[in-house]
């Protein structure tokens, strides 16, 4: 966010005023409202560019986690994220190129969970925010978020079906996007708040007591606290560990 308001500022296309005003509404936890007004002011090819620089940097490479993911044998792995480290992950675990699906597709990522058995050693990847290969359809803004919900009828389907039938482990999530907030909500009071939790791993005191309370009740998510060290070594170790503990294929 703090990119785009410098680049906005600088070349003129919000006043210093606005950007005082913008800065105001993400102090106010505003973000997707800062983020419209953003996006709205910049021109669309010099977006696409700083997409290109912040989420395709020729340095980037992935990390363990995204590689100890693949050894969960999932179905699916979903992402927020626009970059590839974990498309370049898949990459080096099966030298082949992953399937790079967002939210448009949602058809085939339905075929792709019905045929899974047949691809049990080939995960998926969802990018339900769009991808840096295409800036112009990555959901970035108010605006984005309400056209994904209401326009795009197919991916919401999709992610009810997941969280209806699949037990999701959420990492390196903050649980603050919209529209999975509204499915899981929807899904609850389906089923009468009786739906089996899925989880979430949070560094310790990330989120207080009453708030992890009502994350339960309200939407189904268990969370699981650990204690962090510099790099989140932790979550390794537990993507580890439930890889280990997976039962035995035929």
């Amino acid at each position: 966010m703090k990119e785009l308001q410098e680049l906005a500022e600088e070349k003129e296309f919000i006043s210093h005023d606005e950007r005082i005003q913008i800065d105001e509404l993400v102090t106010q936890g505003k973000f997707l409202m800062a983020a419209q007004a953003l996006r709205s002011a910049i021109p669309p090819d010099l977006l696409d560019r700083l997409f290109h620089d912040r989420f395709q940097p020729s340095d980037a490479r992935p990390g363990q986690l995204h590689r100890s993911l693949f050894h969960l044998k999932v179905p699916l792995i979903i992402t927020t994220n626009y970059d590839f480290l974990l498309e370049d992950a898949y990459a080096e675990e099966y030298r082949r190129s992953a399937q790079n699906l967002t939210y448009k597709e949602a058809a085939v990522v339905q075929s792709l969970l019905q045929r899974h058995q047949q691809f049990q050693d080939r995960p998926s990847i969802f990018k339900i925010h769009g991808s840096a290969h295409t800036p112009g359809e990555a959901i970035l803004s108010e605006l984005d978020y309400r056209q994904l919900l209401y326009r795009e009828p197919g991916y919401r389907m999709i992610l009810s079906a997941v969280f209806v039938m699949k037990v999701v482990l959420m990492l390196g999530f903050s649980f603050e996007d919209t529209e999975i907030r509204l499915v899981l909500e929807s899904i609850r009071d389906s089923l009468k708040y009786r739906s089996a939790p899925d989880y979430i791993v949070l560094p310790k005191n990330a989120r207080n007591s009453v708030e992890r309370k009502r994350w339960r009740q309200d939407f189904g998510i268990e969370t699981i606290e650990y204690e962090p060290s510099p790099g989140h070594p932790e979550l390794v170790q537990l993507v580890d560990f439930l890889a280990s503990h997976l039962p035995l294929t035929p």
